[in-house]
C-alpha cells in the first residue's frame, strides 16, 4: 500500500505506481472520447509525458493517490502500459502532490492550464512519428489540442530531409524557411537549396525564405496566370495535370505547363472557328509579344458605322456614364451600359467581314480579346489596281455619330455668336442688308422675323405712302410705355450693346455667309468650350481616341501609359485629364509647345470651311 507522505507546507513530486492512482472526485471533467485517449497515448509514446500529473492523498482513500488534474494523461498512461503489456504496479509516473485539500482544489480548477510548448522541430518529428503509426491529422490535433490545419502544416514539414529539420532545431533557419523548402519536388532538391542558403559567404538575399521559394517555383505556374484563368483548375486536372499545394500560404501551383498550353491551344482553335463562322475572311492568333502588328504590316483598320440610339436609350446611356464616373455601379448597370454602347457603335457590313480579318489574344483576365478588324490593301474593294499592288489602299475612318456632330456644330455657332456680339457695326450692316428685303425667310443668316405688315387698304386710290414706310413697322408684342421709356433712358451705348447681342444670338450657320463672318471675326471655340469626357471623349469611337493620343502627346511622353490596351472609358478619362488638369500635363512632362497645341486644338467639326479670299 502506498504510504502518504508526512504533512508538508509545500508541494512535493513523487514517482507513483499507476496501480495506486485513481481519478479523484475533484477532477470534474467529463469522460473524454476513447479516440482522444488513444491519440494522447500515442503522443506520450512519441515524445514522453510533458507535464506531471497532479494529485492529493485524500484521507478518505488511504494508500491511494487521487489525481485532481491530469485525468486524460492518467487514462492515456494506463492505456499505453496495457498496449506494451507492462504491469501497472511496476509502471511509475511522476505526480506533483498537493500539501492540502485547498491546494488540490486550486489545481483541479486549473486543469486547462497551458502545457509546455514544444520546439517546432520536436513537434514536427513527434507528429511525424504519430502519423507513421497510423494516426490521422484530426487525431493528432485532438491529442495536442491544436487545429487540424496546424497539424497538416507540421506533417508537411515532417517530410523534409533530416538536414532541414536539424537546421530548424539548431536555429540556423526559421519556420518560414522550412515552409518554403516544402515546395521542393524532391528531398534532394530541398537539401540542395538548403545547402546554398547555409553556405558560408552567402549574400543576405540568398538566405531568405523568398529566395528559396523563387528557386523552387521557377518551373511551376501560379493560379492567377492568364492561361489558368481561361482553362480552369478542374479541366487541367482532368487532363492529367498535377498540382502543388502550399499549406503555408494557401497557394496552389501547376507543375505541367505542357498540358496547360495544349488546353489553351484547343480553346484558341475553337474561338477562331467560331469567329470564322461570323463571316470574317481570316482569324488568327496574335503573337503574345507583338503590339501594333497592324501598323507594321500596313493594314487598314475597318470600323463599325455608328448609329443614333432612340432618345430614351441615349438619355439612359448618358445617365449610366455619369454614374460610372461617380462610382458604385451595380453589375447589372455596368452590363446595361456596355450593351447600349455596343448598340451605338453599330456593326460591320457583310462586305467588311468578307474582306477583313481579326487577331485574337488572351488578356490578363483569361478572356479572349479581339484586335481589329483589319483589311489587307489588296482586299480593299475601293482600291485601284495600283494601290493594291503597292499596299496603299483606301484608309477608312470611322464616322462620328450625328448627335455628336450636331452638338459640335452648335458649339461652333456659339463661338461665332460670341465674337459677333462685340461688333455692333457689323451686325447693323447685316441687319440692314436683310431689311432691304427680297430674301426668302428660310435662307437668312439672322433668324428674326422681317415680314412686312399689310398697310395698303383694299381701295387705295388716294393713298400715297411715303418712302419711309417701305420698311415694315416692328411689332414688339407686349410692351409698355414705361418699359420703353426706361430703356431709352439707359442711353445709346446701352441700346447698341443690347441690340448687338440680340442680333448676334439670331445668327444661323448660313452656308455662305457664316464662313465669311467666321473668316472676319476669327471665332475661337476654345474660349467657351473645353472637351471633357462626358460631352466629347466618351462619344468618340475608340480609333479616334487612339488617334488623338498619338497626335497630341509626343511619343517619348507616352511611355508607361499603355493607352492602346485600355478600355474606352479609361481612354476617355485620360484624355479628359490631358485637356483639363495642369497637374496631369506636368506629370507627363509636356513642354510649352505641346501645352499650347493642346490649348488650341479643335476637332474639324468646330472649324468653319475656308472661303475664297475675294469673299471675305
Amino acid at each position: 500500500m502506498l504510504q502518504s507522505p508526512p504533512p508538508s507546507a509545500e508541494a512535493t513530486t513523487a514517482l507513483v505506481p499507476l496501480a495506486d492512482c485513481y481519478l479523484h472526485p475533484l477532477n470534474t471533467r467529463s469522460e473524454p472520447p476513447p479516440a482522444d485517449i488513444e491519440a494522447l497515448a500515442s503522443s506520450i509514446e512519441a515524445i514522453g509525458l510533458l507535464q506531471n500529473l497532479n494529485g492529493w492523498f485524500d484521507p478518505a482513500q488511504p494508500g491511494k493517490l487521487g489525481i485532481v488534474a491530469g485525468g486524460r494523461r492518467l487514462r492515456a498512461m494506463i492505456l499505453l502500459a496495457m498496449r506494451e503489456d507492462r504491469s501497472l504496479d511496476e509502471t511509475r509516473v511522476p505526480v506533483k502532490v498537493a500539501p492540502d485539500e485547498d491546494t488540490a482544489r486550486l489545481w483541479a480548477s486549473a486543469e486547462n492550464a497551458a502545457r509546455a510548448a514544444l520546439h517546432p522541430a520536436d513537434e514536427v518529428r513527434a507528429y511525424g512519428r504519430m502519423a507513421a503509426k497510423g494516426a490521422d491529422p484530426d487525431t493528432i490535433a485532438r491529442a495536442f489540442a491544436v487545429s487540424g490545419r496546424h497539424v497538416r502544416q507540421r506533417l508537411k514539414l515532417a517530410q523534409l530531409p533530416p538536414s532541414a529539420l536539424d537546421a530548424l532545431r539548431e536555429g540556423k533557419i526559421g519556420l518560414d524557411h522550412a515552409a518554403a523548402l516544402t515546395l521542393a519536388p524532391t528531398n534532394e532538391a530541398a537539401a540542395e537549396v538548403l545547402q546554398q542558403v547555409l553556405r558560408p559567404g552567402a549574400a543576405s538575399w540568398e538566405t531568405t525564405a523568398s529566395f528559396i521559394r523563387d528557386r523552387l517555383q521557377k518551373a511551376s505556374i501560379r493560379t492567377d496566370d492568364r492561361r489558368v484563368k481561361l482553362v480552369g483548375i478542374e479541366a487541367y486536372r482532368a487532363a492529367g495535370g498535377t498540382l502543388q499545394e502550399d499549406l503555408f500560404s494557401d497557394q496552389v501551383r501547376l507543375l505541367d505547363e505542357g498540358i496547360l498550353d495544349e488546353l489553351v491551344a484547343q480553346r484558341m482553335a475553337a474561338e477562331i472557328e467560331a469567329r470564322l463562322a461570323e463571316g470574317w475572311k481570316w482569324v488568327e492568333e496574335r503573337p503574345a509579344d507583338s503590339y501594333n502588328i497592324a501598323h507594321k504590316m500596313r493594314l487598314q483598320r475597318v470600323y463599325r458605322q455608328p448609329m443614333d440610339l432612340p432618345e430614351a436609350d441615349a438619355a439612359e446611356l448618358e445617365e449610366l456614364h455619369a454614374r460610372s464616373e461617380r462610382g458604385g455601379m451595380t453589375p447589372a448597370e455596368f452590363a446595361r451600359m456596355e450593351a447600349l454602347e455596343d448598340r451605338a457603335n453599330g456593326d460591320w457590313s457583310d462586305e467588311d467581314r468578307e474582306t477583313s480579318g481579326l487577331w485574337l489574344y488572351l488578356d490578363h483576365s483569361g478572356k479572349f480579346e479581339i484586335e481589329g478588324p483589319y483589311r489587307h490593301p489588296q482586299d480593299d474593294p475601293e482600291a485601284t489596281p495600283a494601290e493594291r499592288a503597292t499596299g496603299g489602299g483606301k484608309v477608312e475612318t470611322k464616322a462620328l455619330s450625328s448627335g455628336l456632330i450636331e452638338d459640335l456644330h452648335k458649339i461652333r455657332l456659339a463661338a461665332l455668336q460670341h465674337r459677333a456680339a462685340t461688333q455692333p457695326e457689323l451686325m447693323l450692316d447685316l441687319l440692314g442688308y436683310l431689311a432691304s428685303g427680297g430674301f426668302s425667310a428660310w435662307d437668312t443668316p439672322l433668324r428674326i422675323t422681317l415680314d412686312r405688315q399689310p398697310i395698303t387698304p383694299e381701295k387705295a386710290d388716294g393713298l400715297e405712302l411715303p418712302e419711309s414706310l417701305a420698311d415694315p413697322a416692328r411689332d414688339l408684342g407686349r410692351v409698355t410705355a414705361e418699359g420703353f421709356a426706361a430703356f431709352r433712358a439707359l442711353g445709346k451705348k446701352h441700346r447698341n450693346e443690347d441690340m448687338t447681342r440680340g442680333l448676334a444670338r439670331t445668327l444661323t450657320p448660313h452656308r455662305e455667309l457664316a464662313p465669311v463672318l467666321a473668316a472676319q471675326l476669327k471665332p475661337n471655340p476654345r474660349e467657351i468650350w473645353t472637351p471633357t469626357a462626358d460631352d466629347f471623349f466618351k462619344r468618340l469611337p475608340v480609333p479616334h481616341l487612339d488617334s488623338l493620343w498619338d497626335e497630341l502627346v509626343p511619343a517619348d511622353r507616352r511611355e508607361g501609359m499603355d493607352f492602346q490596351t485600355k478600355k474606352k472609358g479609361e481612354k476617355a478619362t485620360i484624355l479628359h485629364r490631358l485637356f483639363n488638369e495642369a497637374d496631369f500635363r506636368e506629370a507627363l512632362g509636356l513642354d510649352r509647345a505641346t501645352n499650347a497645341r493642346l490649348d488650341a486644338w479643335l476637332p474639324e467639326q468646330l472649324q468653319w470651311p475656308a472661303v475664297e479670299e475675294g469673299n471675305e
